[in-house]
């Protein structure tokens, strides 16, 4: 399966994350500032 990272922190980072995990090994990265990160999954 291959990895996909993808540098998020954004709505349209979380929705593309959503519908490439079916397919692809994904790992959705925050930045440090993140202050109110949503929950994944």
């Amino acid at each position: 399966m291959k990895k996909i990272l993808i540098l998020g922190g954004t709505t349209e980072a979380r929705q593309l994350a959503g519908k490439l995990v079916e397919d692809f090994l994904v790992t959705l990265s925050l930045a440090g500032r993140t202050e109110s990160p949503v929950a994944q999954g």
